[in-house]
């Protein structure tokens, strides 16, 4: 008789089952060493170091999220993003302080609702253009088949992780 739960069984099955071949481990061992590279760029909001920054990395996030999905509370932000409720206080305080999300009541709920101002909404449109502008840049090599194939394949990535996390993100754009 096994000393092992049943169910200790199946995740061992289901990790071995997902456990990378050798070629394998070497492609997810180059796909998170650019993964890593990729969040490093993104955290110090590069290309932006070439340009003037529109606005802060935490601010656009906040402002994207509230765009595609409506005005929201504390409580459901932090719930999405999957921190923890002072963080995206602390976020929010900021982005109301620089005119960019205002707080609004809402009689069928006793929790505050945040939306993004007028402001907001025209900062988050210049920050986006500046963001194309920089990827024009960055694929000018490119050909067009390539940046497609890329976006998809980012697009199909992130799917996949918010899955894994289930933290999804709802998209304006078309999927």
């Amino acid at each position: 008789m096994s000393a092992v739960p049943p169910e200790a069984n199946n995740q061992q099955d289901s990790d071995k089952a997902t456990a990378p071949t050798g070629s394998e481990q070497e492609v997810f061992d180059q796909i998170a060493y650019e993964v890593i590279l990729l969040t490093r760029y993104a955290a110090q909001n590069l290309p932006a170091i070439k340009r003037e920054t529109i606005m802060d990395r935490s601010a656009l996030i906040l402002l994207s999220r509230l765009d595609a999905q409506g005005p929201m509370t504390v409580n459901e932000l932090a719930e999405a993003f999957g921190l923890n409720v002072s963080t995206v206080h602390r976020q929010l305080k900021a982005a109301i302080a620089n005119d960019l999300i205002e707080t609004i009541e809402d009689p069928e709920n006793p929790a505050k609702l945040h939306r993004p101002t007028a402001n907001g909404m025209d900062t988050l449109g210049r920050e986006l253009s500046a963001r194309r502008e920089d990827l024009g840049k960055i694929y000018k090599d490119w050909d067009a088949k390539d940046i497609e194939d890329f976006a998809r394949l980012m697009l199909k990535h992130n799917k996949s992780l918010e899955s894994y996390l289930e933290l999804p993100w709802p998209r304006q754009h078309k999927a």
